[in-house]
């Protein structure tokens, strides 16, 4: 494969977007068994798969992006099944909120030079940070929906690695990449 990229924006697409039907109270609780699965089992093992990958073909820039929020989707599946995510909501829910602030920050980091990419990804990693800082803040619902706007520019990134290699460049990004002089 050439291009391993889709694999892991689906598998970070998919899961965010039910837990951002959740958070924003658009999807139902009772179903976070399964989004946690989603998490560990699609989200993780995708994004780690397609990190692998990609680091192979020397994209280490992506390669760390799919690492890191793979790694966020194991620890929250991982948390939530065996009771601690529940448990530190209850009794230290500062301590959600500095992971979630840490997690904003490295996005900023990924952000900083999406500016020099596509704008695509400038919107991905932009919505998935103001997402974090509103968690992190404790504005669930609105967290929730900028978790589906990140989710929704994932699927399209995602589309955009699948089909442009066989039609040619049919879905833009808007690269930003400096053209030479």
């Amino acid at each position: 494969m050439k291009d391993p990229i889709a694999i892991g924006l689906y598998g970070f697409a998919v899961p965010l977007f039910i837990l951002a039907g959740m958070f924003a109270g658009l999807l139902p609780m009772d179903g976070l068994g399964l989004a946690l699965a989603l998490a560990l089992g699609f989200g993780g093992a995708c994004m780690f798969v397609g990190g692998a990958l990609t680091f192979s073909i020397g994209n280490s820039f992506v390669a760390t992006a799919f690492f890191v929020y793979g790694s966020f989707f194991l620890a929250l599946a991982i948390g939530g099944m065996n009771g601690a995510l529940v448990a530190t909501l209850n009794a230290a829910p500062q301590v959600i909120s500095v992971w979630y602030f840490l997690m904003g920050f490295i996005t900023f980091v990924f952000l900083v030079p999406a500016f020099r990419m596509n704008i695509g990804l400038v919107l991905m990693f932009g919505l998935l940070l103001l997402a974090f800082l509103a968690m992190g803040l404790g504005a669930v619902t609105i967290g929730g929906m900028l978790f589906g706007a990140t989710a929704i520019v994932g699927f399209y990134l995602a589309a955009v690695h699948v089909v442009n290699p066989v039609m040619a460049g049919t879905l833009p990004v808007g690269s930003l990449a400096k053209k030479p002089a």
